[in-house]
């Protein structure tokens, strides 16, 4: 009986001195015979049901999402971002009248009109150019050159004909003298740019012009806005020309050129307005026909409404519609 105790103690011993000697001794021994990485706390998987408290503790928490009032920030903007521009007001009942009656002209754009230089309609061409080098002329008389002379730069040239980049350009003081020079070599385009942009510059003046005098003429006279916005009592007679004989005194007085700026086959329509009355310079009262134009230049097509005062079975004037300035 002592020897069954003592031998108890004995395995009971050894097996306590494994468990405490398993981990810093024997552990490594079995990894390296059995190749296996045991289970440790770290990597153990752990149920909601099995879970210690300290496994539970470690357990990472999830991100709070909730957010509050006090903690939310503004997107920060954008470096450089353009304010939105605040939008045009509507125009009054004037304005919008007055850029109807009088438009601003609608000009093609220069190249465009030449074609990108390579035809550029002959009535653009400037009377006169200037080369920045002599120019050699040889006079030629049935084939045959009979003189030669040199003009300096900058002496006044005519210019005849544009190929390509090649200009041909002729003495004024002899026209029969002509040569080709290089365009490049001319103030040929600057001159027709410049011509350009001096119209477009006269065009815009001239309708913003009529927009001030129209509206210091209804200012004057309020009446006068039904007939800009069209609001005014319609004539009696038939609008258009189907060949109404009291048109003919308005054709003849077209043809003649006393419309200053426009022909007769520029005329799209004539209205008959009856009899009215006018003061100032053309005081009394006149039968009147409004004719409108669709004018057309090198730079495009502009609408034009002229009013003409008829008495006596001849045109007496020529004014415009609201201003009633004499043209």
């Amino acid at each position: 009986m002592k020897g069954f105790f003592a031998t108890l103690l004995i395995v009971c011993g050894l097996l306590a001195a494994a468990w405490f000697a398993y981990d810093p001794y024997l552990r490594p021994l079995v990894e390296r015979f059995t190749g296996a990485a045991p289970m440790t706390d770290d990597n153990a998987v752990i149920t909601g049901a099995t879970a210690s408290p300290r496994a539970k503790l470690e357990q990472p928490k999830p991100a709070d999402t909730s957010t509050t009032a006090s903690t939310l920030k503004p997107a920060p903007s954008a470096p450089n971002a353009p304010s939105p521009k605040p939008a045009a007001p509507p125009l009054s009942e004037l304005d919008a009248a007055l850029e109807l009656k009088y438009p601003m002209p609608e000009i093609l754009p220069l190249l465009t009109i030449v074609d990108q230089w390579r035809r550029v309609p002959f009535n653009a061409y400037p009377p006169e150019v200037t080369a920045t080098e002599t120019i050699p002329f040889q006079l030629v008389i049935n084939g045959q050159a009979v003189g030669s002379s040199n003009v300096a730069p900058g002496t006044p040239l005519k210019p005849m004909r544009l190929e390509g980049d090649l200009l041909t350009v002729a003495s004024l003081a002899n026209p029969s003298m002509n040569t080709q020079i290089p365009v490049a070599k001319t103030d040929f385009k600057q001159r027709i740019e410049a011509r350009y942009n001096e119209f477009v510059g006269a065009k815009t003046k001239e309708v913003e012009a009529k927009r001030v005098r129209a509206r210091q003429i209804i200012a004057a006279d309020p009446s006068k806005l039904a007939a800009l916005t069209g609001k005014a009592a319609a004539p009696a007679a038939p609008v258009g020309d189907s060949g109404d004989p009291r048109f003919a005194p308005v054709k003849s007085s077209l043809t003649s050129g006393e419309a200053a700026g426009v022909t007769l086959e520029e005329a799209t329509s004539f209205i008959w307005n009856g009899s009215e009355r006018f003061g100032g310079e053309l005081a009394g009262s006149y039968d009147t026909v409004t004719v409108h134009f669709s004018v057309a230049t090198i730079f495009g097509r502009f609408p034009v409404e002229y009013k003409a005062l008829l008495r006596g079975g001849k045109v007496h004037a020529w004014i415009d519609p609201i201003t009633e300035d004499r043209l």
